[in-house]
C-alpha cells in the first residue's frame, strides 16, 4: 500500500506503520515501535472521523496489542462496520500520551461487494414499503438507529469488561507463573540453605580455629603494642632532643651570621685600609723615586764636587810648590843681591814690597778655598 514504510511520530515515540487496510468488517493496523521501551500500552483504540463525527474502535484483545517491544512487529485489529467511504480522519491512541495520526486506509476487494450487498438489501426493503409511510420509516430508522447506538455503547463496555477480564487473567496467569518460579526458586533457595548450613558447620569450625589463632595474634599485638609504645617514648625524647638540637643549630647559625656580617664590615674595612695602604705607598713609592733621582743627582753633583776639589787640591799643592820654590828662589835672590848690592836692595825694597803682599794676600785665599772643597 502506499502508505507502508511511513513513519508516524507521536510525542517522544515514533511508529514505523507497515501496514493500514480495511478487509470486509475488520480494520487492521501492523507496524513497529520506538521508544517504548519499559512502557505498557492500554487497548488500543483507532478514532475515525466520518462526515465531521468522531468514532471510537475499540482493538480486539486475541492480538494483545497492549504488549509492545521496541523495535518488534506490532498489529492491533478493530471492528470496522462502517457503511461509509475513506473517513475524513484516523488517530490511533495507545496510551494517554500517544496519539497517531494515520493516512488513509487502504480498502482490500470483497468490502465493496458487501457494501453493494447491503445497499441492495436496503433498497429492496425501501422499495418494497407501502406508498406513503415516509414518515413510518423515517421514524423507524431513528429508532434504529438509536438501537445500534445503544447496542455500540453496549458492545463497547462489554469490549471493555473483556478486556480487563483478559488483563486480569494475564495478570493471574502471570502471576501464576511467578509463583510457580517462587516456588521453583525457593526449592532451590531450601537446597542452597543445606549446603549453606553445612558450609556454615565447617566454617563455624574454621572460626574456632581462626579464634584461636586470633587470641595468639592478638596477644602477640599486644606485646607489639607495648614494644611500639616503647620506641614511641624513645622517638619522643628523640625528637625532644632534635628540637633543643635545631633551636641550638639556629641560634649557633644566628650568631655565624652575625659573625659573617661583622667579618665582611672588617674585611671592607681592611679593604678600605688596604686601598689606603696602596695608595699611599704609591705615593711613597713616587717620593722614593723623587728621592732616589735627587739622590742619584747629588751623587753626581758630589761626585763633580770631588773631582774639582781633587783637581782643585792638586792645583793648590802645584801652587803651594811653585810657591815655595818661588818664595826660595826669591829668597835666594834677594840674599844674593843684599850681598852684591846692598844700597840698591834698600832701593828696590819699597817696590817688592807690595807685590809680595799682593801675592801673599792672592795665596791665602786661594788656601782657603781648598779648606772649604775638602769641607764638603
Amino acid at each position: 500500500m502506499s502508505s507502508a514504510g511511513s513513519v508516524l511520530q507521536g510525542g517522544r515515540v515514533a511508529f514505523e506503520l507497515s501496514r493500514f487496510e480495511v478487509v470486509g468488517d475488520r480494520c487492521r493496523v501492523e507496524g513497529q515501535w520506538f521508544g517504548v521501551r519499559g512502557r505498557r500500552f492500554m487497548r488500543p483504540a483507532l478514532t475515525v472521523v466520518v462526515d465531521g463525527r468522531p468514532i471510537r474502535l475499540l482493538a480486539d484483545l486475541a492480538d494483545k496489542p497492549w504488549a509492545a517491544e521496541d523495535g518488534e512487529p506490532w498489529r492491533a485489529t478493530f471492528p470496522y462496520a462502517i457503511e461509509r467511504a475513506q473517513p475524513d480522519q484516523s488517530e490511533l491512541t495507545v496510551a494517554p500520551d500517544v496519539t497517531i495520526t494515520l493516512p488513509a486506509p487502504e480498502w482490500i476487494a470483497g468490502r465493496g461487494k458487501q457494501k453493494t450487498t447491503l445497499h441492495r438489501t436496503h433498497a429492496s426493503r425501501q422499495s418494497g414499503a407501502r406508498p406513503g409511510g415516509g414518515r413510518s420509516q423515517g421514524s423507524t430508522l431513528t429508532n434504529l438507529r438509536d438501537t445500534e447506538r445503544r447496542f455500540r455503547q453496549q458492545l463497547d463496555r462489554v469490549e471493555a469488561d473483556r478486556a480487563r477480564t483478559a488483563e486480569s487473567l494475564d495478570e493471574a496467569s502471570r502471576e501464576l507463573r511467578a509463583a510457580t518460579q517462587q516456588r521453583d526458586e525457593a526449592n532451590a533457595a531450601r537446597d542452597r540453605v543445606a549446603a549453606e548450613l553445612e558450609a556454615v558447620r565447617q566454617e563455624r569450625n574454621e572460626i574456632a580455629a581462626e579464634r584461636d589463632t586470633a587470641v595468639r595474634e592478638r596477644d602477640r599485638i599486644a606485646a607489639d603494642r607495648e614494644a611500639a609504645q616503647g620506641t614511641h617514648a624513645d622517638a619522643v625524647r628523640t625528637r625532644q632532643a632534635a628540637e633543643v638540637a635545631r633551636d641550638l643549630a639556629l641560634s649557633e647559625r644566628d650568631a655565624a651570621l652575625a659573625a659573617q656580617r661583622e667579618a665582611v664590615s672588617e674585611r671592607d674595612s681592611a679593604l678600605s685600609v688596604r686601598d689606603r695602604a696602596v695608595a699611599e705607598r704609591d705615593a711613597a713609592r713616587s717620593v722614593r723615586d723623587q728621592v732616589i733621582v735627587e739622590r742619584d743627582a747629588a751623587d753626581a753633583a758630589r761626585d763633580a764636587a770631588m773631582s774639582e776639589r781633587e783637581a782643585l787640591s792638586r792645583t793648590s799643592e802645584q801652587a803651594q810648590s811653585e810657591l815655595a820654590d818661588l818664595l826660595s828662589a826669591r829668597g835666594a835672590a834677594l840674599v844674593m843681591r843684599r850681598a852684591a848690592q846692598t844700597p840698591a836692595v834698600s832701593r828696590r825694597y819699597g817696590k817688592i814690597l807690595p807685590a809680595a803682599v799682593t801675592f801673599i794676600v792672592v795665596l791665602a785665599i786661594l788656601l782657603l778655598w781648598v779648606i772649604l772643597l775638602r769641607g764638603f
